[in-house]
């Protein structure tokens, strides 16, 4: 599924110089250029204090930028059904809450926070049930994908994106949409599985609907 490395080296080099002046088992990462267009599971086919870095074309001021990417540090999955587990358990860190991924499972359940967590498929609700119990506002879960405004709404405002995929083959996944490029159309990603690439992009279309993989639930409001 991924496609070659060595454009995305190059795109990735170009990226981050002209910056600089992604339940069973999964495959590796999704290529993460492209210019194609309710459980979360795998599927064969530090705390950073909220910062962020962006950009505007003529002006640093919010209204103006045109890309921004939340400091995140993307987790990889401890367990094979925990995608749900280290993407809820990034998106705490985000917020200055430190918790394993195991802790972040049992309070997903409502289970003791420090007892052993079963390798457990999940949805975007047991996320927000961990949420609440940290005291972070669990935001909103639809069914469905957001639209590319909503997607920058919630980056400016410093809050990350969950959202499910489902892989064209069956089965699912979780990742975290933390930045955009309105100048470019991209949303960029974190992937939790062990052996994908942990931070990821490509246009909008392709995130929502390509032939890996289609955006099917999303959390968002996360914190607000």
């Amino acid at each position: 599924m991924r496609l070659s490395l060595s454009p995305r080296r190059r795109r990735r080099w170009a990226v981050a110089l002209a910056l600089s002046a992604s339940v069973g088992l999964l495959t590796p990462s999704v290529a993460a250029a492209s210019s194609s267009p309710s459980s979360g599971h795998a599927a064969p086919p530090s705390t950073l204090a909220r910062s962020a870095v962006g950009g505007g074309s003529s002006s640093s001021t919010q209204a103006e930028w045109t890309w921004r990417r939340l400091n995140i540090s993307m987790q990889a999955q401890q367990l094979s059904n925990w995608c749900w587990a280290a993407t809820g358990d990034t998106v705490a860190e985000y917020y200055g809450h430190d918790y394993s991924q195991n802790q972040f499972c049992n309070l997903a359940f409502g289970r003791a926070v420090n007892s052993s967590c079963p390798n457990s498929q999940a949805t975007l609700g047991n996320d927000q049930r961990a949420f609440s119990s940290m005291g972070i506002n669990p935001g909103r879960y639809v069914n469905g994908y957001l639209n590319y405004d909503t997607i920058t709404r919630e980056i400016d405002a410093d809050r990350p994106v969950m959202s499910r995929i489902q892989w064209q083959s069956g089965g699912g996944h979780m990742l975290t949409v933390y930045g955009y490029d309105v100048s470019k159309n991209w949303v960029y990603w974190g992937d939790p599985w062990p052996s994908s690439n942990r931070y990821n992009w490509a246009t909008y279309g392709y995130y929502v609907n390509n032939g890996s993989f289609f955006w099917t639930h999303s959390l968002y409001g996360i914190g607000a």
